[in-house]
C-alpha cells in the first residue's frame, strides 16, 4: 500500500468506513503521510467524524490522549481490565474505542493500542499474516497515526480455547503491550502498575509463537497456600464462610490475570476433602462455588481441571475411590465422582498414582483403575485425563518389566501398560535438574525420570510437571530464597528442547516425537517465589535459542521478566544470574573454592545444611541409617547436629569437609545479601515493594548460613573442649535468629494477603495446622536447630508439628508408621518412647521452647 493509499484508508477509517480499507501496513511503514501528500487524517476525523458526535466535540483540540481500540474478539473480561489497567497509569485521558469507532483528533505524545481485529490493528497487522502463525501466537506492531504512537496487538486463538470463549492468541498481545508499556505482572496477587505509560518506539515489531502447545501452572493446594482455601471452597473461617469466600474473589481473578501475562493457557490445582468436613467436600454449595471459579477462567480463555486422586490417602486428598474394595462399587464410585467433578465445566482432570507416595494397592488393581479413569474421561466427557509420575524409589511393579532392562517397572513408571489416552506428568522435586546430583526421595539423580519422558513422547500425551517451590521444611517455608529454581526450570526445559532437536524423544514407530509442554508445581509466592514461577512459565513459552549457553539464555529471559525495573534492570539481571550460578555450585554441588567434594555431594551440600528438618525427616534419617525399610527420606541427608556428638557417626567429617562449606555460604551470601540492598536503595517506586522484597528474602537466606554455621561450630567447639569459642559461635548464632525475627515480622507486614491467613497457627482444608508461612514467621526450623544443639534431644520427636495419620501416609498409614517406630525403637532403645512421634499435635508450639535461653 502507497503512502497516499494509507492515508486514504485511514482517512476513510476515521470517518466511519473502515471496510473500504484492504491490506496492511508492512512492517515498519508509518501510518500516516507527509502534509504535502494529503490532509492529514487527525485533520479528516475532526472534520467528517459525525458518527463519533457523541463521545467526542466537534471542535475539541487535538490533545495528548491515550486510546484503547478494542476488537470484538477481545474478551469482555480482559477489555475491562485493560481499560481499568491504562487509566490507573495513564496521566491523560483515556477513551476507549469500538472496533470500527472513528478516532479523534490526538496530539504530539498520544498513545494509541489497537486490540485484535479491531481497525487499526488490521491497519499494521493483517489477517493473512496471522494465518501463517501457529496457535496462540502473538503479535505487536507499531507505526505512527499522526502525531500519535500506534500499536497493534493480534494474535491467533489456540483452537482449545472453552467453548465459546475468547482467543488466547489476542490476550496475550494485549499484555505483551502492556509490559511495552511498563506494566509488570510478577507476583500473581500485584500487578505492578507503572507511574506513567512508556511509549514504546514507533516501527518496531514482536512475533512470537509458543514452543510447546501446553503451558500450565498447578497449585499445590494439599499445601496451605494462599489461594488453597479459595479453591476449596472455603472462606478463611472455615466451609460456612460464604463471605469470606467471595471477598477473595478479586485473588483469583488477579491470578488469571498473571497468568495470561505470562502466556499458560491452563491452571489446577488439588481438590481436598477431610473427615470433618465431608459433607461439604461434595455439597452443592462447594461445587457453586467452584464451577463460578471455572467460569472466570473461561473467561479469560484459560482452561481448567483439578487433581483428584484415585485413592490416594495423604494429605486430605479428595479421593475418586473413597471406599476401595468391591471392584463393581469402585467403578461406581469413580464415575459418580467423576461426574460430580465435570459438572462444574472442568477441562480436564489430574490424578495421582498409589495410596502414597511410598505405598500402593498392588499393579495390576492400580493399572485398572488408571485405564478406567481415563476412559471415563474420554468417552464419556470428551476430556482428556493425566497421571502425575511420582519420583519415589523402592516400589516395583512385579506383575509388569520395565522394556528395557526386563526387570520389575518402578511403580511409577505403571502408566506405561496404560490405555494410551492416559496423559502423564512426569513429576520431580525441589530445585534439582534433571542431570544434576539428586540425593532426595532415595534418588541419585532424576535420570531415570528423563528417560521416562523419553519414552512416553509420541505414545501418550506428556507433559513435564517440576516444581518452583517445594516447601515442607526445605525453602521457602525456612525461608530460603532461591532464584537457583528459576535456573534450573529453564535449563530443565532447554535439556528437554535439545532432547527433541537430536531425536531422543520417542521410542520406535514413535521415534522424533515431542513433549506436548510443561506444567509448574507452584507451592507460595512470598520471599520472592514469584521468580521462578514467572522464569518457568515464559521459559515453556520460549526457552530461548539453541545457539546460546544456559547463562546466556537465563540472562536474556530475566531482562524481559526485569523490564519493569527500568534502567537498573541489567544490574539486577547480573544479580540474580549470579546467585543462582553461586547456589548451585554451594547447594547442590556442594563446592568449596570451586571444588566439588572429594567423597561425593551426600552430606556434603549445602542445601542439606540450610533447609530446616522436622520430626518425621529426623524419622526417616533414622530408618535409613538403620537399613529400614519404610519412609523414604524426602530431602537430602546431613551431618546431624545431635549426630556430631556420637564419635562413630558416619561422614563426613565436620571440620574437614562440612566447616569448609558452611564457611563459603556464609561470605558468598553475605556479598551477595549487600549487592541486592544497594539496588533496592534505589529501585523505582513502582517496583520498590519487590526491590525491597528480594533484598530482605536474600537478607534472611544470608542470615540463616551464619545460624547454621555458628550453631555447627559451637557443637564443635564444645566436643573439643573449647569453651570460650563455643559461647562465641552459639552467640553468633542466637543474633542471626534474632535479626532474621525482626526481618520476617517486617517481611509479615507485607506480604500480598493478610498475614494471619498465610502465615498463622490456624485451621484449613489441609492436613496441616498450620499456614504455609507460620514456620517462616516463627522461624520454626530456626528454633529447632538451635534447640537440638544446645538441648541435645536425643528423640527424633522433639518439637514435632505433623500429624501423621492425615500428613504422613494418610489415615490407613499409622499402622506403617508405627511398625517404622517400632523398629527404629527396637534398634536404638537408648531413645526411650517414640510413640509421643504419633501423638496429635497438642496445639501451637512456644517459641523458643521453654528454657532454651537463658
Amino acid at each position: 500500500m502507497t503512502g497516499i493509499a494509507r492515508i486514504r484508508c485511514l482517512a476513510a477509517w476515521v470517518v466511519g468506513f473502515a471496510a473500504a480499507c484492504g491490506g496492511a501496513a508492512a512492517p515498519g511503514d508509518v501510518v500516516d503521510g507527509s502534509p504535502d501528500e494529503a490532509e492529514s487524517p487527525a485533520d479528516v476525523a475532526h472534520d467528517d467524524a459525525s458518527t463519533a458526535e457523541d463521545r467526542f466535540a466537534e471542535d475539541a483540540p487535538a490533545g495528548r490522549r491515550v486510546v484503547l481500540q478494542l476488537g470484538d474478539d477481545v474478551a469482555p473480561a480482559v477489555a475491562a481490565r485493560l481499560e481499568e489497567l491504562l487509566r490507573a497509569a495513564a496521566d491523560d485521558p483515556l477513551l476507549v474505542l469500538a472496533t470500527d469507532d472513528p478516532v479523534p483528533p490526538l496530539g504530539p505524545g498520544s498513545l494509541v493500542l489497537a486490540v485484535g481485529n479491531a481497525a487499526l490493528a488490521r491497519l499494521l497487522v493483517a489477517d493473512g499474516e496471522l494465518s501463517g502463525l501457529a496457535a496462540g501466537s502473538l503479535a505487536l506492531r507499531t507505526g505512527r497515526l499522526g502525531e500519535a504512537v500506534l500499536v497493534a496487538a493480534r494474535g491467533t486463538a489456540e483452537g482449545r480455547e472453552p467453548p465459546g470463549h475468547p482467543n488466547l492468541g489476542v490476550t496475550y498481545a494485549a499484555y505483551a503491550a502492556l509490559q511495552e508499556f511498563g506494566f509488570g505482572f510478577l507476583h500473581p496477587l500485584e500487578p505492578t502498575i507503572p507511574d506513567d505509560l512508556l511509549r514504546p518506539p514507533p516501527f518496531a515489531e514482536r512475533i512470537e509463537q509458543p514452543r510447546w502447545p501446553e503451558r500450565g501452572l498447578h497449585l499445590h493446594t494439599m499445601h496451605p497456600l494462599e489461594l488453597t482455601d479459595l479453591v476449596n471452597g472455603w472462606g478463611p473461617g472455615g466451609p460456612a464462610d460464604a463471605d469470606g469466600w467471595r471477598a477473595m474473589l478479586s485473588e483469583w481473578e488477579r491470578l488469571l490475570e498473571w497468568a495470561v501475562a505470562q502466556r499458560l493457557d491452563w491452571l489446577n490445582w488439588v481438590l481436598l476433602e477431610g473427615g470433618e468436613w465431608r459433607t461439604f467436600a461434595t455439597s452443592r454449595e462447594r461445587r457453586e462455588r467452584l464451577t463460578m471459579l471455572v467460569e472466570r477462567a473461561h473467561a479469560w480463555g484459560l482452561r481448567v481441571g483439578v487433581d483428584a486422586s484415585i485413592a490416594l490417602q495423604q494429605q486430605h486428598a479428595f479421593r475418586l475411590i473413597p471406599e476401595p474394595g468391591d471392584e463393581a462399587y469402585e467403578r461406581v464410585q469413580l464415575r459418580d465422582r467423576i461426574g460430580w467433578l465435570m459438572g462444574m465445566g472442568l477441562d480436564f482432570l489430574a490424578t495421582e498414582s498409589g495410596t502414597s507416595e511410598f505405598t500402593n494397592p498392588g499393579d495390576e488393581r492400580m493399572l485398572a483403575w488408571m485405564d478406567l479413569f481415563a476412559a471415563e474421561l474420554a468417552d464419556g466427557y470428551g476430556r482428556p485425563g493425566f497421571i502425575k509420575i511420582h519420583c519415589s524409589t523402592g516400589q516395583f511393579a512385579e506383575s509388569y518389566r520395565d522394556p528395557d532392562t526386563g526387570e520389575p517397572l518402578n511403580f511409577n513408571f505403571l502408566p506405561h501398560y496404560a490405555d494410551p489416552r492416559l496423559g502423564v506428568m512426569p513429576h520431580t522435586v525441589q530445585h534439582y535438574g534433571l542431570d544434576d546430583p539428586a540425593p532426595t526421595y532415595g534418588n541419585d539423580d532424576f535420570g531415570a525420570m528423563r528417560e521416562f519422558l523419553q519414552e512416553q513422547a509420541g505414545r501418550r500425551p506428556v507433559v513435564w510437571h517440576p516444581e518452583s517451590a517445594y516447601w515442607v521444611s526445605f525453602d521457602i517455608d525456612v525461608p530460603l530464597f532461591l532464584p537457583l529454581y528459576a535456573e534450573r526450570r529453564l535449563h530443565d526445559l532447554r535439556l528437554l528442547a535439545a532432547d527433541e532437536a537430536a531425536g531422543r524423544m520417542g521410542r520406535g514407530e514413535h521415534a522424533g516425537a515431542a513433549m506436548q509442554g510443561q506444567v509448574v508445581f507452584s507451592s507460595g509466592w512470598e520471599w520472592g517465589y514469584w521468580l521462578p514461577d514467572v522464569v518457568a512459565a515464559r521459559a515453556a513459552w520460549d526457552p530461548g535459542p539453541a545457539t546460546i549457553d544456559d547463562d546466556a539464555a537465563f540472562r536474556a529471559l530475566l531482562a524481559d521478566v526485569l523490564r519493569p525495573f527500568g534502567a537498573a534492570a541489567p544490574e539486577w539481571v547480573d544479580l540474580l544470574a549470579d546467585t543462582a550460578a553461586a547456589q548451585r555450585a554451594l547447594l547442590i554441588e556442594g563446592r568449596v573454592g570451586g571444588r566439588p567434594p572429594s567423597g561425593g555431594v551426600v552430606r556434603r551440600n549445602g542445601q542439606a545444611y540450610l533447609q530446616g528438618v522436622e520430626t518425621w525427616d529426623d524419622v526417616s534419617d533414622l530408618a535409613a541409617d538403620l537399613g529400614l525399610p519404610g519412609l523414604s527420606m524426602t530431602q537430602p541427608d546431613r551431618l546431624g547436629l545431635v549426630e556430631m556428638r556420637n564419635p562413630l557417626h558416619a561422614p563426613p567429617d565436620y571440620e574437614r569437609e562440612v566447616a569448609p562449606l558452611l564457611a563459603e555460604m556464609e561470605t558468598t551470601f553475605a556479598e551477595l545479601t549487600g549487592r541486592f540492598e544497594t539496588l533496592a536503595a534505589r529501585a523505582p517506586a513502582a517496583v520498590e515493594p519487590l526491590a525491597t522484597e528480594l533484598a530482605e528474602a536474600m537478607r534472611i537466606t544470608a542470615l540463616r548460613a551464619v545460624q547454621v554455621h555458628g550453631l555447627y561450630d559451637s557443637v564443635a567447639a564444645d566436643l573439643a573442649g573449647r569453651d570460650g569459642e563455643r559461647a562465641a559461635r552459639l552467640a553468633a548464632a542466637r543474633a542471626a535468629l534474632d535479626a532474621a525475627l525482626e526481618l520476617s515480622a517486617r517481611r509479615a507486614s507485607r506480604y500480598r494477603v493478610e498475614p494471619d491467613r498465610i502465615a498463622a497457627w490456624r485451621e484449613n482444608p489441609t492436613a496441616y495446622e498450620f499456614a504455609y508461612l507460620w514456620t517462616a514467621r516463627t522461624l520454626f526450623y530456626w528454633w529447632r536447630d538451635e534447640g537440638k544443639a544446645v538441648e541435645q534431644p536425643i528423640s527424633p520427636c522433639y518439637l514435632n508439628i505433623i500429624n501423621p495419620a492425615d500428613i504422613a501416609l494418610g489415615e490407613a498409614g499409622t499402622t506403617d508408621l508405627v511398625r517404622v517406630l517400632r523398629d527404629v525403637g527396637d534398634r536404638m532403645p537408648w531413645l526411650g518412647s517414640l510413640a509421643e512421634c504419633l501423638a496429635e499435635t497438642p496445639g501451637e508450639p512456644v517459641l523458643p521452647p521453654p528454657g532454651l535461653r537463658p
